[in-house]
């Protein structure tokens, strides 16, 4: 479950930001996941839950913004979004470019885990 080891990142991450901005409370958290992260959102959603008890996160909403898979072909450079919800393996075993046919593909997005956003309350209360 290599969710709760991102969730704690995202926590200490979040809270170096709140520190640096002098914040006393956080609000709200927006996240961008790819598709090949392989992250569960529920399960990271939990994890951040769990990890912000007692912190000025404990409470903040969370959401998530999943980022399609994006490739180049290598060959002739044709830009390829794939937003079908397929297995991930299903996916990488069948790239292929759909003007020049060739396997030669590189992903350009898909992969990252990025705090989008952080919206909190800064100053005394």
């Amino acid at each position: 479950m290599h969710e709760f080891s991102t969730a704690v990142g995202i926590v200490n991450a979040v809270k170096r930001a709140a520190s640096t901005h002098n914040a006393t409370r956080v609000t709200a958290i927006r996240l961008q996941i790819g598709h090949l992260s392989m992250l569960n959102h529920d399960q990271l959603i939990f994890g951040i839950e769990i990890a912000s008890k007692g912190t000025i996160l404990e409470g903040a909403e969370i959401s998530i913004d999943t980022l399609a898979i994006k490739a180049v072909c290598k060959k002739c450079g044709t830009a390829i979004v794939i937003e079908e919800h397929k297995s991930i393996y299903d996916i990488l075993a069948t790239l292929v470019c759909p003007k020049c046919d060739s396997k030669d593909v590189e992903i350009i997005q898909g992969r990252e885990c990025v705090i989008k956003d952080i919206k909190a309350v800064v100053g005394s209360d």
